[in-house]
């Protein structure tokens, strides 16, 4: 009965950790390069720009991004006559135009396809300039010099959180863990004792 007991808190605090591990293995600083962003036009709050013959795809999510939103994602993607432009080395940097400031800055990587997410997290209410900055391999212009293209964000209102639901949620069930392991662990001891007591 004891093992059985140990089984299942054991297998309580591996199905806790695994939750835990993997929803922070897809958040924060490690995640800011992962590239699938596709923008096809006509999508709504979508911007693009052309600029000799690329056509680079702006489409913020939300529309306008809240203070403090750590769920904010800035999708960009550079393309050549619909197609994504393949093998770029790609910067951006986000400027606050309310003090003219960079307040991030990311710096270049190489990228197969030039589809981009970034994830930030907006400190102030008010009005950002994003420029892109791309590299693109065989183009005699921009293959040392980037094509340089900008756009304009507005944030609108404050997300007062520190954490998202789903973080909420994995602190809840990692400290349900700890109780039913404590008290499993207490009602075990408790049983050897008494046991201990009653044999002759």
């Amino acid at each position: 009965m004891i093992k059985k007991k140990y089984f299942l808190l054991l297998l309580a605090l591996i199905i806790s950790f695994t939750i835990f591990f993997y929803e922070h293995s897809f958040r924060g600083d490690e995640i800011i390069n992962l590239a699938y962003a596709h923008i096809f036009p006509g999508t709504p709050n979508a911007v693009f720009i052309e600029k000799d013959g690329y056509q680079i795809g702006f489409l913020p999510y939300p529309k306008n991004p809240k203070v403090n939103d750590d769920d904010t994602l800035l999708n960009l993607n550079v393309q050549e006559n619909g197609n994504d432009v393949g093998n770029t080395f790609v910067s951006l940097i986000i400027m606050d135009k309310n003090t003219n400031k960079i307040v991030h800055q990311v710096p270049y990587k190489f990228y197969s396809f030039a589809d981009l997410s970034y994830p930030y997290v907006f400190k102030h209410e008010g009005k950002y300039s994003l420029s892109l900055l791309t590299k693109i391999a065989g183009d005699e212009k921009y293959e040392n010099n980037p094509l340089i293209v900008s756009f304009q964000l507005d944030t609108d209102g404050i997300v007062y959180k520190n954490s998202s639901i789903y973080s909420i949620i994995i602190y809840s069930v990692i400290a349900l863990s700890i109780i039913i392991c404590i008290g499993f662990i207490y009602r075990t001891k408790l049983k050897l004792i008494i046991n201990k007591k009653l044999k002759p």
